[in-house]
């Protein structure tokens, strides 16, 4: 960091005739308060050190500069709430000759250095943290992470109503590194791929990433040397089985290097295992991006919906039939309802030889009024804008007896939830278990329980 610091001392303020910059910077000591919902820390500017002139910031702002600089506070990510750090801030110039952009996106902030640490501060494994997009708190101890992202479900719930909202500690994922079996690599025009640096569409070349499964790095590692075709790159892996799916699929030579390294490639889908079943996984099919903290997952979902012979369930938002093939052990029927037709090509195929689920492809608003039958429990996993109001609406009617809510933002969660238990009155909230499926990120996914109102 000290090297950093150094290197941008010897970068111009603002901007000069000569050089004609693309951008302008300063340097910052802040003190920073607290980590928004992203992961991104956020403080206020106690000195300056280096500062663009007016005229840089009439350039970046246009004639209302004054109103947005020069900055008092600024959001970076790689700080943490109570540390003093010393920070550069980049702002981009509009292109000469364009006009310019209605709202001036905020400045590239990057720590220099830390002054002043917190306990919770450990060094980050990947040498471009900070400056790709991909993780946010790599910089924060890992029990640090849990304790942030159980206060992040408590801090939504209660300011939806809920007084005392019913939080369990977070669940540590198994592997806080190498966990991630999925990746979507960005390449750039050399052919080579990586992940995008933060707020903007440069592409950062790896070989190596630090929350990618070992099998995924290793695949990189061979495709270095070999310009892949532009936009992107799909690798998912599979430690169960070993395969490895890439798409596009690899060019000849490409694909005989990596048999070479004992890597077998897949180009139109691949078998995953959770729960000791076997599901075909396809380049569009959704699937949780870490396998171990998934089973983990579909356990605590499984042991809180009821079972025995007699039970009636209902997987709504099935996608590939994860939870349906799970909870078809456990009860007497499953009521799968999906309406991508792509998810549902999957899921007929993964419960092609499992009796007793009945596959719907349909809207679950339109579903779940409908149905005759007695239900006696619900799993619903809805992407991560959450249950449409058609949705809450049919649950609310429906009033099933125990529901499980799985969610991957706590902030739709707690707005869904507020309205089941409080505008609608249609269910009691029993518990909410945050799981860290995405370790160094600041994602969150979420099982609360329901049950429905007497």
């Amino acid at each position: 960091m000290e090297q950093l610091g150094r290197q941008a001392e010897d970068r111009p303020a603002g901007p000069t005739p000569a050089e004609a910059p693309r951008v302008v910077r300063g340097r910052y000591l802040v003190q920073v308060d607290t980590l928004d919902a992203h992961g991104v820390a956020q403080g206020a500017v106690i000195q300056t050190h280096q500062s663009p002139d007016d005229d840089a910031f009439a350039a970046v702002y246009g004639p209302a500069w004054a109103t947005h600089a020069p900055p008092a506070r600024l959001a970076m990510v790689g700080g943490l709430p109570g540390e003093l750090v010393e920070v550069e801030a980049e702002w981009r110039l509009p292109r000469p000759g364009r006009k310019r952009a209605k709202h001036t996106p905020p400045p590239q902030v990057r720590v220099l250095r830390v002054v002043q640490d917190v306990p919770a501060r450990v060094a980050a494994q990947c040498p471009v943290f900070g400056t790709c997009g991909g993780c946010q708190l790599q910089h924060m101890a890992y029990p640090a992470q849990l304790t942030w992202k159980t206060g992040r479900v408590c801090d939504e719930l209660c300011a939806t109503g809920f007084a005392a909202p019913p939080v369990l500690p977070a669940l540590a994922s198994p592997k806080a590194w190498h966990y991630r079996n999925h990746m979507r690599f960005s390449v750039n025009r050399e052919g080579q791929a990586g992940l995008t640096a933060r707020g903007s569409r440069r592409v950062l070349p790896l070989r190596t990433c630090p929350i990618a499964e070992e099998r995924i790095n290793d695949t990189l590692v061979v495709l270095a040397d070999t310009p892949l075709p532009q936009p992107q790159a799909l690798i998912r892996s599979s430690a169960a089985t070993g395969q490895v799916l890439m798409q596009p699929a690899p060019s000849v030579e490409a694909h005989a290097r990596l048999e070479a390294a004992g890597i077998a490639v897949r180009e139109s889908d691949l078998d995953e295992e959770l729960g000791g079943i076997t599901f075909r996984i396809r380049p569009s099919s959704f699937f949780q991006t870490n396998t171990a903290q998934a089973t983990r997952m579909t356990e605590e979902v499984v042991r809180l919906l009821p079972a025995g012979p007699d039970a009636t369930l209902v997987d709504a938002y099935c996608g590939v039939g994860t939870f349906a093939a799970l909870l078809a052990r456990r009860a007497g029927r499953v009521i799968a309802i999906e309406e991508s037709a792509s998810a549902i090509r999957d899921a007929r195929w993964n419960l092609r030889d499992v009796a007793n689920v009945s596959i719907m492809q349909a809207k679950v608003e339109n579903v779940l009024p409908a149905l005759e039958e007695r239900l006696d429990g619900l799993v619903i996993d809805p992407p991560r804008a959450g249950c449409q109001r058609p949705v809450l609406a049919a649950l609310a009617a429906r009033r099933v007896p125990r529901v499980v809510y799985v969610s991957c933002d706590p902030a739709t969660l707690a707005r869904d939830l507020a309205y089941l238990c409080q505008t609608a009155a249609a269910y009691r909230l029993v518990s909410v278990q945050p799981l860290d499926m995405f370790p160094q990120t600041a994602h969150i996914e979420t099982i609360a329980l329901l049950e429905a109102a007497a």
